[in-house]
C-alpha cells in the first residue's frame, strides 16, 4: 500500500470491489481500486478468486490459440500461454508450491519446515518440482489435437484451481499465526459457496459436462492430497500452501483432460 493508502475509502464488500480485490492479490494487472483494503478483506473478496483464475486462464488461453493460428508448434504454444500465466501473476503460485517442496522436502520438523518456506532461497525441491509441474501442463496442454480445447482447458484450469484454493482457505486451520494465511482469516460459508459456484458454472460453459465432471473430481482429489500431506507435514495452511493447492489441482485437471480426450 502507498503512504496515503489509509486516507482512502474503506474497502467495503461488493461484487466490483472484490473482483479488484481479488485481481491486486493474485495477479499484476495494475488496477487501482480506489480505497484501502488488507488481507482480512480476503475473507469476502476471495468468492471473486475464481473469476480472476478465468481472467488469467482466458488470456493464456488466447495466446495458446494465437500460436496455432500463427503456425507455431503446439508444445511451443503451450510454454507461451503458461509464460503469459507467470507474467500475469508475478510468478505467485509457482513461488508457492516452490517453497512448500523446500520447506516439506528439506525440514526435519514442522518449525524447521516453516522456517525453510519463508527463506527466499531457491533450493533443489524447488527447482525439482516447477521443472515436473511447468514441463507436465505444458505437455498436457500440447497433447489437445483441438487447440479451442486447449484454450477451454487453460481457462478451465486456471478458474478451477484458484477457486479450490478458496475452499483451502474455508476448511484448513492456519498453521502460523501470521503471515497470508493467518492475516486473510477463514472466509464465510457464503463467500466459499460463491466460489464454489463460480467453480463448476464457468467450466460448464466451455467445456462438456462430461469432461468438467472428470477434470474437477481429479483436481478436487489433488487439491486434497496436497491438503492432506500439508496438515501432517506443518498442521495446517499457509499462503505458500495455498499456492500450492492452485497449482496440484491445476496441474491435475490439464491431465485428466488429456486422459480423457486420449
Amino acid at each position: 500500500m502507498s503512504d496515503n493508502a489509509p486516507e482512502m475509502p474503506p474497502y467495503r464488500p461488493g461484487w466490483i470491489s472484490d473482483f479488484l480485490v481479488s485481481a491486486n492479490f493474485l495477479t499484476r494487472i495494475p488496477l487501482n481500486p480506489g480505497f484501502f483494503y488488507d488481507m482480512s478483506s480476503l475473507q469476502t473478496a476471495s468468492r471473486c478468486f475464481p473469476l480472476i483464475g478465468t481472467l488469467v486462464g482466458g488470456l493464456s488461453g488466447t495466446v495458446f490459440l494465437a500460436t496455432y493460428f500463427l503456425g507455431l508448434p503446439s508444445l511451443l504454444g503451450a510454454f507461451l500461454a503458461l509464460a503469459t500465466q507467470v507474467l500475469l501473476t508475478g510468478a505467485l503460485h509457482e513461488d508457492a508450491i516452490g517453497d512448500v517442496a523446500d520447506g516439506f522436502g528439506g525440514g526435519s520438523n514442522r518449525e524447521r519446515k516453516l522456517e525453510i518456506m519463508r527463506d527466499s532461497r531457491v533450493g533443489t525441491y524447488a527447482v525439482v518440482i516447477l521443472i515436473l509441474v511447468i514441463g507436465m501442463k505444458a505437455a498436457a496442454i500440447a497433447s489437445f489435437d483441438n487447440p479451442f480445447h486447449g484454450f477451454a482447458a487453460l481457462l478451465a484450469a486456471a478458474t478451477c484451481s484458484r477457486g479450490i484454493l478458496v475452499w483451502g482457505m474455508y476448511l484448513m486451520p492456519a498453521a502460523r499465526k501470521d503471515g497470508l494465511g493467518a492475516g486473510a482469516g477463514t472466509p464465510s460459508l457464503t463467500t466459499a459457496l460463491w466460489a464454489l459456484f463460480f467453480t463448476l458454472a464457468i467450466p460448464l460453459i466451455t467445456l462438456d459436462p462430461f469432461l468438467v465432471s472428470i477434470g474437477l473430481l481429479s483436481a478436487f482429489a489433488g487439491a486434497g492430497l496436497m491438503g492432506l500431506i500439508a496438515y501432517r507435514q506443518i498442521g495446517g495452511q499457509t499462503g505458500d500452501v495455498l499456492g500450492s493447492l492452485q497449482q496440484i489441482s491445476e496441474l491435475v485437471f490439464l491431465l485428466a483432460m488429456t486422459a480423457a480426450l486420449s
